[in-house]
């Protein structure tokens, strides 16, 4: 049996947005900025009698599927929360990858390497870490993000910088 849930996502948006970013891993601005940066997408819009489901479903079916792993990610646990079908979650799945996936190079910029953007993250990345990241500044700016495990190759000095970053 399906129940969606997904009626109460906009309930918690409102009033909970712990509780949203539970579900979807993303606060209820962050999720209304990438629902506004997609919507205009091809992939969305079809010449079918079969409408898809409304681009805010889809995307917080992406991104539940984006935020957990495991046995909570399956497609039939996520196709049970949001009462849909398994192919309609994969559906959406692809619909939204492929959406963000083309607005690549609009988010994804790195900055002129001689620019104060890299020198101050370089510094802070020679100081606290192995010399084989001396040259990485992409996670040095204080940035939290989430591993499954512990990396193999440096997992101690991992840990140990990503603790001590203000």
């Amino acid at each position: 049996m399906k129940a969606s849930q997904l009626h109460l996502l906009e309930h918690f948006a409102d009033h909970c947005p712990h509780l949203l970013h539970q579900r979807v891993r993303v606060n209820p601005d962050i999720f209304d900025d990438i629902l506004d940066q997609i919507s205009d997408h091809p992939i969305f819009f079809n010449q079918s009698h079969n409408h898809q489901l409304p681009i805010a479903i889809q995307l917080a079916i992406f991104l539940n599927c984006a935020g957990h792993y495991g046995n909570a990610i399956s497609p039939e646990y996520v196709a049970q929360w949001t009462g849909v079908s398994v192919g309609s979650v994969i559906n959406c799945t692809n619909h939204v990858m492929v959406a963000i996936l083309d607005q690549h190079d609009t988010f994804m910029q790195f900055p002129v390497l001689d620019s104060e953007d890299v020198k101050i993250p370089c510094a802070y990345t020679q100081e606290h870490s192995c010399p084989e990241w001396h040259n990485g500044i992409l996670a040095a700016d204080g940035s939290a993000f989430h591993l499954h495990a512990k990396p193999t190759l440096h997992g101690e000095t991992f840990y140990a910088v990503s603790q001590t970053i203000p």
